[in-house]
């Protein structure tokens, strides 16, 4: 399988005209281009799903948060009392109904320090972050401590501001909620910093993801979008042993799934699909000594017709094992691939592919191979491997 990732692109010999789906966070969404087309006196158009996030610092006046927005001060010198607070709305600003969920940005930056005892610390491991809807602007700190003393954390990466998705309608939007973070009055001098090392955090955020929700109806019913994304971001690992279920829609780049390091990953999902990005697209990624085990889901690319793009890839000392899913990729001759120069393999012990069978790889020898005991059994398009 020629070049490491050479394998995964092609040159497009015709203008691509249209791309119809999309991943983006707030700023970004998930969303359809809207388009449109008469014929007669009918009219078909696209739906779109578009979130925004709102802010306020008085309850009085809103302005749109995108990614460049600060809603929190990267400058503060947090000590026991310091609180900052900013007021949010999630506003359905698409013409479908969407639900969304929202989240502190696991993509702020911590620096250890050194306090005032000579310890090491981290300024982040001695803060509050917590939720309460509310009407009004809160009058002092000690309000704001109590409203949502229910829902308060420890400040961490991606830590959840919503307990679960929240459904808004087309053109409808969410409660005003307060989102505070502060340092309560029973920190001492362990985060009291020294003046040559301090600790500090900078980047911190609020992220909303959004996906479709089952609202609008079709000719039979309003499951259509049963399956839609509810996971929009990369789902990573390095080390440890984890299990990623659901229903996952992320940057193809480097797998919508990505393991390394000596992480060890049981895909057990419902839908799994890599989005076109930069010439990849890959739904599942396994690197470095990462081992990765397939028992089920849906598994495509997300990625213009006639893409010569990976679905399933492993590098370097990688493994990957496929236990059950079905997989369909927008070039089927790359539904499983492994880099030549590498050691890495896939073995398949289960599972259907479209245009794609796995006993009979023509290249890489030795890297993509069927699992003594099974065998493959066509039916039409689809290749599926069963036991003996």
């Amino acid at each position: 399988m020629n070049n490491k990732k050479a394998t995964k692109r092609a040159l497009l010999t015709s203008i691509m005209a249209l791309v119809m789906c999309v991943v983006m966070l707030v700023g970004t969404t998930f969303a359809w281009f809207t388009d449109t087309a008469s014929t007669g006196v009918n009219k078909i158009q696209a739906g779109n799903l578009d979130v925004k996030l709102m802010y306020s610092t008085d309850m009085q006046t809103w302005k749109e948060a995108t990614d460049q927005t600060k809603l929190f001060d990267d400058n503060a010198l947090w000590e026991p009392g310091y609180t900052q607070v900013v007021y949010l709305k999630v506003v359905n600003a698409g013409n479908l109904a969407l639900k969304y969920e929202a989240g502190f940005s696991k993509n702020y930056t911590s620096n250890r320090g050194k306090n005032v005892n000579g310890d090491w610390y981290r300024v982040d491991n001695y803060l509050k972050i917590g939720t309460a809807e509310t009407t009004t602007k809160f009058e002092n700190r000690e309000d704001v401590w109590s409203a949502i003393a229910a829902t308060e954390k420890t400040l961490a990466k991606d830590v959840m501001l919503t307990n679960d998705w929240v459904t808004l309608k087309a053109r409808e939007e969410s409660k005003p909620f307060a989102v505070a973070i502060y340092m309560p009055t029973s920190v001492g001098n362990e985060a009291n910093a020294s003046r040559l090392r301090p600790s500090s955090v900078s980047g911190l955020g609020i992220e909303v993801r959004a996906t479709q929700a089952t609202v609008e109806r079709d000719s039979f019913d309003n499951n259509y979008d049963a399956n839609a994304a509810t996971v929009l971001k990369r789902v990573e690992y390095t080390d440890g042993e984890h299990t990623v279920t659901g229903n996952i829609q992320a940057n193809g780049t480097s797998g919508a799934i990505h393991g390394t390091g000596t992480a060890k990953i049981t895909v057990d999902a419902t839908t799994v699909y890599g989005t076109y990005v930069s010439d990849y697209a890959m739904a599942v990624c396994a690197s470095s000594r990462s081992e990765i085990i397939i028992k089920g889901g849906d598994f495509a690319n997300q990625a213009p017709a006639g893409s010569a793009l990976s679905l399933i890839y492993a590098e370097d000392n990688a493994k990957i094992t496929i236990e059950g899913g079905t997989f369909k990729c927008v070039s089927p001759a790359w539904t499983l691939n492994c880099n030549d120069s590498d050691a890495a393999t896939i073995t398949v012990k289960g599972g259907s592919f479209y245009k794609f069978d796995p006993s009979n790889v023509t290249v890489g020898e030795g890297e993509i191979f069927v699992a003594a005991g099974y065998h493959v059994v066509q039916d039409g398009d689809w290749y599926k491997v069963v036991a003996d």
